[in-house]
């Protein structure tokens, strides 16, 4: 199985510790890091670009299909994402849903570490999220129970 461990630039030294804590969980997994930079802060991000397609003839835009996701994302089997706290704003700007939007043409799930949840089932569903699991402090230890649910031994 191919784990996608995606983290931001804040936890990129706790990017091997993750990846270590899960293979040893699940060994039948194959765990690859992606560090991810940081978002620009709201007001910083380039303006939206009108394309009129039906005057052009066109009947959809294609996305940007680079990034540091697209290829390890077509990849994979299952993504992960490490966030300190999962509240409306991670669930809608940032690492969240750039995994999402990496993930949904391939068909993978997105599962979320987060520090602490302040989001319902409904809300993080919604978004196209597959799971949360609130880590707490001791993220090593959750992240373990987390690989053991989502890479069972048999899978």
């Amino acid at each position: 199985m191919q784990v996608l461990l995606c983290v931001g630039e804040d936890a990129a030294p706790l990017a091997r510790a993750l990846a270590t804590a899960w293979r040893e969980a699940a060994p039948s997994c194959d765990v690859t890091t992606v560090v991810l930079p940081e978002p620009a802060p709201p007001g910083e991000a380039p303006a939206g670009v009108f394309v009129p397609l039906a005057a052009l003839g066109l009947a959809t835009v294609a996305g940007p299909e680079e990034g540091p996701l697209a290829a390890p994302v077509a990849a994979s089997d299952l993504v992960v994402v490490h966030v300190p706290a999962l509240d409306g704003t991670t669930l809608r700007e940032g690492h969240v849903p750039a995994a999402v939007a990496a993930a949904a043409p391939h068909a993978v799930p997105v599962v979320v570490l987060a520090g602490r949840s302040e989001v319902s089932r409904r809300e993080w569903s919604g978004a196209g999220v597959s799971g949360v699991h609130e880590t707490g402090a001791d993220v090593l230890a959750a992240t373990g129970r987390v690989a053991r649910t989502w890479a069972p031994s048999w899978a």
